[in-house]
């Protein structure tokens, strides 16, 4: 087995949204809490210590945040064009959309008279 194999480390970006292991609400923090009232732009780990689930009351404790693991490792984000800060699923969509939008190019061609 490669010895750097161990040492890989994926890039995991923070969406802002926790969300309860309890009841699944979800806090947002461009969103806030209107009902405690927590302001929009309120990172998690900012909020007051009496704050509580809205839906189930569970505390910050049972909140898990929801990240996103970008394809590559993070040492490679500085690089490229951009193109190494997409998530999986839009590289995807990125891949397949221009072959899609070649073939429909290619097919039109056929249509030329």
């Amino acid at each position: 087995m490669d010895p750097r194999r161990f040492v890989e480390k994926f890039a995991v970006l923070n969406t802002g949204v926790h969300e309860c292991r309890s009841c699944g609400y979800r806090y947002d923090q461009e969103a806030g809490d209107p009902s405690y009232p927590v302001p929009p732009g309120l990172p998690f780990a900012q909020l007051p210590d009496d704050w509580r689930c809205p839906t189930c009351g569970a505390t910050q404790s049972f909140f898990e945040s929801k990240s996103v693991e970008i394809v590559g490792f993070a040492q490679n984000q500085q690089f490229g064009l951009g193109g190494n800060s997409l998530t999986s699923g839009q590289k995807d969509l990125l891949i397949y959309g221009s072959l899609l939008i070649g073939f429909l190019f290619f097919i039109s061609g056929y249509f030329l008279q």
